[in-house]
């Protein structure tokens, strides 16, 4: 059986939380900024849970995907 390939565009745009969610970072945040208020430049900037249908999707692609271990 071979080994299952990790999507390492998708690995590298997400970040799992001690509890196993996973957080994505928003798009729209480099066209057009000075049309945008402050505030919504500023919420663009978290990292915000994905649902769980999107989160089923990014662990297929994601295969050893899981919390960090706290040392």
């Amino acid at each position: 059986m071979p080994k299952i390939k990790t999507h390492k565009a998708t690995a590298k745009r997400i970040k799992v939380t001690g509890t196993g969610k996973i957080l994505m970072g928003h798009g729209f945040q480099n066209h057009k900024r000075s049309a945008k208020a402050k505030r919504t430049l500023r919420k663009l900037d978290d990292m915000t849970p994905v649902s769980d249908g999107v989160a089923r999707r990014i662990r297929l692609r994601v295969p050893g995907l899981s919390p960090k271990k706290q040392k």
